[in-house]
Parts: C-alpha cells; structure tokens; sequence
C-alpha cells in the first residue's frame, strides 16, 4: 500500500466520521438551530468530501459539483436561519410581558 493510498484512506475515514457526528448531533439536537448547524456542517464535509475526490481522479468536473452544492447549501442555511429567526420572533411577540399567552 502506497502512502498516498494510505492517507487518503485516512482522510476519507475521519471525514466519514466527522459527517457521522454530525448526523448524530442532528438527530439528537434539542434545538432546531443546532440541527440547522450540523446540517451546515455536513455540508462542508460533502463538499470537503467531493473535492477530495475531485483531486485523486483529476477530474475537474467533480469541482464544478462541488461548487454548485456549495452555493445551493448556503442559500439553504440562509433560508431555514431566516425561517427560524422568524419564528423566534413570532413566538416573542405572542407572549405579553408579564407571560400569558395572548
């Protein structure tokens, strides 16, 4: 086994388990922000993931994936934060100060 081959082992291992913890904290989240910021993190391990594979097959079609699934996760993490700020806000607004719901 060559070092090259025994590294990228390594590093598809770790990412692997990295996209593993990150599954589990979104599973397991208590809050939906923390389950947005695992989504988010599995993410940029896919696209770490793609661009490793990009590099061993020299195939820069693979960069272009990774690039395009980039772009579509960022606006997924801004559309579900703005849904969830919004959310936020209207639970805020629909408690009065001293607590009853209105």
């Amino acid at each position: 086994m060559s070092g090259s081959l025994l590294i990228d082992l390594i590093v598809f291992g770790l990412t692997g388990l990295g996209i593993f913890f990150s599954l589990l904290r979104f599973l397991l989240g208590p809050s939906s922000f923390e389950r947005l910021m695992a989504v988010d993190m599995m993410n940029v391990m896919v696209i770490g993931l793609v661009s490793l594979i990009a590099y061993i097959f020299k195939n820069n079609m693979y960069m272009d994936i990774a690039i395009l699934y980039g772009l579509l996760s960022f606006i997924e993490t801004i559309v579900f934060a703005r849904y969830l700020e919004n959310q936020a806000v209207n639970n805020a607004e629909s408690k009065s100060v001293d607590g009853d719901v209105k």
